[in-house]
């Protein structure tokens, strides 16, 4: 079976994400915008990875047209952000976020995997730093700060890294687990 990674990556993360996953793979990695429907039609899995940025994922909406129309794919979702990824809310939340693109009878379907990113205040657009700007005074006076909370206030303005290219390996897994098994269900 043919995999392919596509993402939507904004400060490039996600996309180192995605090379890796595909490098692991050995398939390709595509910028979701630059992606055709030959390529959707030669893959029997699709592994999309999105940033999270401000309550959408980059590249979602594209990649969520291109799997509505191509049938007999089976999927794999990740998303790349800086909430963290073993808390059941930030996993929560991403399905969610996956699923208001999705048609009812995949909802709950597809396995979802939360990574960890970072940010570089500097290398942020004038849309980002606004949003990250509300967030902090949000988070400023908020009164129960949780560990997340305490570590953006901190680092507000400069750099935060926590990618970790090998907490991709359940992503990995998950692909590889479905390119073998024929008898697991795509979507059609």
């Amino acid at each position: 079976m043919k995999t392919l990674v596509l993402y939507g990556s904004r400060y490039g993360r996600t996309e180192a994400y995605a090379k890796h996953i595909a490098q692991a793979l050995g398939c390709r990695a595509l910028p979701v915008g630059k992606a055709k429907r030959k390529d959707m039609a030669e893959a029997d899995v699709v592994i999309f990875g999105g940033g999270v940025y401000a309550g959408s994922i980059a590249g979602w909406r594209k990649a969520a047209r291109l799997l509505r129309r191509a049938k007999d794919k089976r999927i794999v979702l990740f998303v790349c952000g800086l909430a963290d990824p073993a808390k059941e809310k930030t996993q929560r939340e991403a399905r969610m976020l996956f699923e208001k693109k999705l048609p009812p009878e995949q909802k709950g379907t597809l396995p979802v995997f939360c990574l960890r990113g970072g940010i570089q205040y500097t290398k942020l657009g004038l849309k980002h730093r606004a949003m990250m700007a509300m967030l902090i005074a949000y988070l400023k006076k908020k009164r129960d700060k949780s560990e997340e909370d305490k570590q953006l206030l901190s680092s507000y303005g400069g750099e935060v890294e926590f990618t970790d290219l090998s907490s991709a390996r359940p992503v990995i897994e998950e692909a590889e687990r479905l390119s073998k098994d024929r008898n697991t269900p795509s979507l059609s």
